[in-house]
């Protein structure tokens, strides 16, 4: 007999094997299927009574509850419409259960259901016909007849009649499902045994099959085998030797080939695989190289955006503010009957310190606009620290504080001259000192001072504020940075103040720097190369 014919005679047994195998599989599907239907019915049923007693529940608590609430009777019409789509919902239930029902007695029993659910449905029909007029009594004072209409006509039919064909449906529900489980149970043994015995023909038939086979080709198989286990054990110089001039000795000489070209090609593969390894390292270290920095791109921006977007709300709310209070004294100035000189000139007096807040807030604004456009032009003179200092603690005894707030400034005697702007430095000395006044508790000093040391001119502000967090320290000079409430989140700040300091002292080849412990105050250093260090 031909390898051809063995063959052939072993693939009709399979055959005869998955045949009966897959007649099983059907067999176990469709009766499975059948019974997950049934289990789901159920299950459903079960869920939409639960929904019908949970609704009729409600139902009644609602009309019930008119005698205390009032005569709002919309959450009862709700009730009363969500207990009809339950019903609703029940009775297609049923009635999809009863199409595919082939057993009378059932579909009688489920008929009976149905009827009982349209019962129901024309319980709560009349029982609302019967509710209508209470709201109307109650509206008019009428609460006796009222009462008396909801004990005579309402609560016993609720509790009854509704109830007692609720409690009927759940205990016929409640059987069905524990007729299908135990349905179910029988069904699995019925299936498992009914799987044992496709296991087992299906085990017989194989092993004549596998004996078969065994006894004609188990030699050629085994030698083959035993090349490709070679072959994939990477001995490619792998010889399979057959003498016989079948099929086997026929695959044998094609191996034999095989291995010769995959020799070959695994030789040719291992040059291009090392070519291709290095291109993907250098390719792979360029994208994590990028990845890394679209991620920190990524964060950078999501941290802007909603930094702009905190920004803008409180920008609104700060210009918002001032326009809000100048409106207000110029009605009050214009309604009063007699207005004073004196009365006007405190009138103008508060327009004159929300015009200056809203001026300081709209030159912050235009700062930071014409800084991103690179239009600022920064001047390089020769600049005496000690003018600047001077002229910052002159500025500062207008700044507004809380009472008792003294400022302690300090300075060195030896000379501090630096090369840049002296109106953008003073505009950078002084924001830090009037953030700290504005901070600073009430009978504290704020402390300033100008030193040298090492050819650097150091300014510090110090006081005895809310200080900063970790956190905030990070992201103080930040723009449209705010901190939190401790820091005067509500105050005159705006988030812009540090970001503008920082920008001036960059452009001056300075450093700014803040050191904090939060609820212990805050320092903030600022530090300028001298003229002498620079050359």
């Amino acid at each position: 007999m031909q390898i051809r014919t063995k063959i052939l005679a072993s693939h009709a047994t399979m055959a005869v094997v998955v045949t009966v195998i897959a007649i099983g599989i059907v067999v176990i599907l469709r009766i499975g299927d059948a019974n997950q239907r049934q289990l789901r019915s159920s299950y459903e049923q079960i869920r939409a009574i639960n929904l019908i007693a949970a609704w009729a529940n409600d139902y009644s608590e609602q009309v019930a509850e008119i005698f205390i609430l009032g005569t709002d009777e919309t959450e009862i019409d709700e009730a009363r419409e969500e207990l009809l789509a339950a019903l609703s919902t029940k009775a297609q239930l049923v009635a999809d259960e009863i199409a595919y029902l082939a057993d009378e007695v059932d579909v009688a029993g489920e008929r009976n259901e149905l009827r009982r659910i349209e019962t129901m449905r024309q319980t709560l029909e009349e029982l609302d016909l019967v509710r209508r007029p209470i709201g109307p009594l109650l509206a008019e004072g009428r609460r006796t007849e009222a009462e008396a209409i909801y004990r005579r006509d309402i609560e016993h039919r609720l509790d009854t009649v509704l109830g007692a064909l609720i409690d009927t449906a759940t205990g016929i529900e409640r059987q069905e499902v524990t007729d299908a489980i135990a349905n179910s149970t029988v069904l699995s043994e019925r299936l498992r045994a009914l799987a044992l015995v496709l296991v087992g023909t299906a085990a017989l038939l194989l092993l004549g099959n596998a004996l078969m086979v065994q006894r004609a080709i188990s030699r050629p198989v085994a030698a083959l085998a035993d090349a490709a286990h070679a072959v994939g054990q990477g001995d490619l110089s792998h010889v399979v030797h057959l003498e016989s001039r079948d099929e086997f000795g026929m695959l044998a000489t094609r191996f034999n080939l095989m291995t010769t070209q995959i020799r070959e090609q695994h030789d040719r593969l291992l040059r291009a695989k090392s070519d291709l390894e290095q291109q993907v390292a250098e390719r792979t270290g360029e994208l994590v190289a990028r990845g890394a920095e679209l991620e920190n791109a990524v964060a950078r921006l999501r941290e802007l955006d909603a930094s702009r977007a905190q920004f803008f709300a409180d920008i609104s709310h700060e210009l918002r503010t001032p326009l809000t209070v100048l409106r207000g004294h110029a009605e009050v100035t214009l309604r009063a009957s007699e207005s004073t000189p004196e009365r006007m000139r405190q009138t103008l007096a508060q327009v004159v310190r929300k015009a200056d807040q809203m001026g300081r807030l709209v030159e912050d604004l235009l700062f930071l606009s014409r800084s991103e456009a690179g239009t600022i032009v920064v001047e390089r003179k020769p600049v005496d620290l000690h003018e600047i200092f001077a002229e910052v603690l002159m500025d500062s005894q207008n700044l507004p504080r809380k009472a008792g707030i003294t400022i302690s400034p300090q300075q060195t005697s030896d000379p501090a001259m630096v090369e840049g702007d002296a109106g953008r430095l003073r505009q950078a000395l002084l924001i830090p000192l009037d953030n700290a006044i504005r901070l600073a508790p009430a009978g504290t000093t704020v402390r300033v001072e100008l030193s040298v040391v090492e050819g650097q001119a150091l300014v510090t502000v110090s006081d005895g504020g809310p200080g900063f967090t970790a956190e905030e320290v990070q992201r103080a000079f930040v723009r449209f940075f705010r901190g939190g409430a401790s820091r005067g989140r509500s105050g005159r700040g705006a988030g812009l103040g540090l970001s503008i300091a920082r920008w001036i002292v960059d452009q001056h080849a300075g450093t700014i720097s803040i050191s904090s412990t939060p609820g212990h105050g805050a320092t903030v250093q600022i530090e300028l190369p001298l003229m002498r260090a620079r050359t």
